[in-house]
């Protein structure tokens, strides 16, 4: 058991490692050999663990996905707070782990990458699907988040490499498009039910409704009489 607890723990150090190294530097950049004996141990146990770097490389972007995804569905408050400190999480992740965050959640040609994002995306979709109506059964909704995480990625590498917007700018404009994306899906598909807390969230911030370009006496007042 003892030695079973020691290889855990080696690992776990591995791929914390891992994580920093990959997100300082690309893929190709990152040496395995310089990586293990920064933190004292053999290069071999990288194989031993992983396989290789390869296996070791995806092993990080696992786990990196895991515990993101994983802390996300963990939140607990108010729907329009737990969104807020959901994408100050994103973000603060997209800062401090560049490499691993755009690597993981930018489009990439990598199928097995593909597959760990795509995996966790979709979870998280109909996870969010259910938060917003109490199912997942809307086809129309599931669609509608997962194009909003397109475009909640794709903003955040455009914040990372071109520093031309502020993080609140970032923030505001991905907020107003997700409560644009769910109105938009209402529309399309009339059989989608808002629960209560996600219609209590909109009517009560006139600036988020404002922002969005929607009124009270319309869409929203759609949403909660249906």
């Amino acid at each position: 058991m003892a030695g079973n607890r020691r290889g855990d723990t080696s690992r776990a150090v591995l791929l914390e490692a891992g994580r920093a190294a990959f997100s300082r530097g690309r893929y190709e950049e990152v040496s395995i050999v310089d990586l293990a004996r920064s933190i004292g141990v053999a290069a071999g146990s990288i194989s031993y663990h992983f396989g290789g770097k390869r296996g070791f490389y995806l092993a990080v972007l696992e786990q990196a996905a895991e515990d993101f995804w994983g802390e996300m569905h963990a939140m607990r408050g108010p729907a329009l707070e737990r969104l807020n400190r959901g994408i100050d999480r994103l973000l603060n992740q997209a800062h401090a782990e560049p490499g691993s965050f755009e690597a993981l959640l930018a489009d990439t040609a990598d199928a097995q990458v593909r597959r760990i994002r795509d995996e966790h995306r979709e979870r998280f979709a109909r996870a969010l699907a259910v938060e917003l109506t109490d199912t997942d059964t809307s086809a129309v909704l599931r669609a509608a988040v997962l194009g909003w995480l397109s475009f909640v990625e794709g903003i955040a590498v455009h914040w990372l490499r071109s520093q031309t917007l502020t993080r609140e700018q970032v923030r505001d404009l991905i907020v107003a498009n997700f409560f644009g994306t769910v109105l938009g899906a209402v529309r399309v598909d009339p059989d989608i039910v808002m629960s209560q807390r996600v219609v209590d969230a909109l009517v009560s911030d006139p600036k988020l409704l404002a922002f969005i370009g929607f009124q009270p006496t319309n869409e929203v007042e759609k949403v909660a009489e249906k």
